[in-house]
């Protein structure tokens, strides 16, 4: 049965962890691609995601071997939300609108 619980609790295992960080880049992959294309895009979604994905790992890090992996992952996805961000800052000023 694949149910994906509402509130799940992120840091049980590494797989786990690393999975959820494989989804995230997925979400943040497309995002840049839609970005690239030109096209304006509502962050909400990944926001609301990637909080989840902190507060839960806050709650339940991941130890010893395995916090050193995790963090390696994360440490990417962190470079990749750069990018979706400086991406969208240059989109914003190709366009005039600038920044906020």
């Amino acid at each position: 049965m694949n149910e994906t619980p509402e509130n799940p609790e992120i840091g049980s295992s590494a797989s786990e962890l690393a999975d959820e960080i494989a989804s995230l880049a997925t979400l943040i992959t497309q995002a840049r691609e839609l970005v690239a294309d030109g096209n304006s895009i509502d962050l909400g979604a990944l926001s609301s995601k990637v909080g989840e994905f902190c507060n839960g790992l806050a709650a339940n890090p991941p130890k010893g071997e395995d916090a050193t992996s995790i963090t390696t992952m994360i440490e990417a996805l962190v470079e990749d939300l750069n990018s979706l961000a400086q991406e969208i800052n240059q989109q914003q000023k190709d366009q005039g609108g600038g920044t906020h």
